[in-house]
């Protein structure tokens, strides 16, 4: 009888181990995982927003060079918080995240390959 009440009390220990690892992994999808779907559309907020007020000086893609000859993804991507440096012309937070979220793929792209222009 004792045999059996042990087998009870490992299963129940178990069972209490394995919801708890659950409650403690299901909070992190939430946070490190966004749907596409919501990843999209923000991106497209961002890219309406950056088109709209920065497109005419730096193209709708921001690889438009400028007079002296730099880009807006290079001068960014040089920066070590390019969302803070968008605040000098993005003065909206909400609006600044946005184009940032948008053009941090950029961003990091142009990071990636400035390894690549400096051999040239």
């Amino acid at each position: 009888m004792q045999l059996l009440d042990m087998g009870r009390g490992w299963w129940q220990v178990k069972s209490i181990v394995f919801v708890l690892m659950m409650a403690a992994i299901l909070p992190w999808q939430s946070v490190t995982g966004q749907s596409p779907a919501t990843t999209s559309a923000t991106n497209d907020k961002g890219k309406t927003i950056f088109t709209g007020k920065c497109g005419k000086c730096h193209d709708a893609d921001g690889s438009k060079k400028l007079p002296d000859g730099t880009t807006l993804l290079a001068r960014l991507a040089k920066n070590k918080d390019p969302e803070t440096r968008l605040a000098t012309r993005l003065k909206d937070a909400q609006e600044r995240h946005q184009v940032f979220l948008y053009l941090l793929p950029m961003i990091e792209r142009e990071r990636s390959s400035a390894p690549d222009k400096k051999a040239q």
